[in-house]
């Protein structure tokens, strides 16, 4: 598996699609919210590479986005604590830390009813290229 590989592999994991933050559909292939948007980040050996992922919902009928949201950072939080070794991927492995601050609220949306939890990371490359 490549690293990009990797990356989506720590990102799907978690019950929900998971998109490359440049490779959403849009228009009528648009997915549902809830899902997960990531950064695709990569280097070598020696380097730890500051990265973000993005879990988005929506307000649904008055019921606000905020609980699931907090819940799944909570979720991502612990898979990160009890992660017992690096993903392996070409030619090494990719391990994923908590970085600094770890979740805070995020949003693009105008209207306010899309919410997100922008999830701070960072990736050490084990690989030699």
């Amino acid at each position: 598996m490549t690293k990009a590989g990797a990356l989506y592999e720590f990102w799907s994991c978690f019950g929900l699609n998971a998109y490359e933050e440049n490779s959403v559909p849009t228009g009528d292939d648009a997915p549902e919210l809830p899902y997960i948007t990531y950064q695709l980040v990569s280097d070598s050996i020696g380097n730890d590479v500051p990265a973000t992922g993005i879990v988005w919902d929506i307000d649904r009928d008055g019921h606000s986005a905020n609980k699931f949201l907090n819940a799944k950072v909570e979720e991502i939080s612990k898979f990160i604590d009890i992660m017992a070794t690096p993903i392996k991927c070409d030619g090494g492995r990719v391990w994923i830390k908590k970085g600094v601050p770890f979740g805070q609220p995020y949003t693009d949306d105008s209207s306010g009813k899309v919410q997100g939890r922008l999830i701070n990371v960072t990736v050490e490359f084990l690989t030699a290229h």
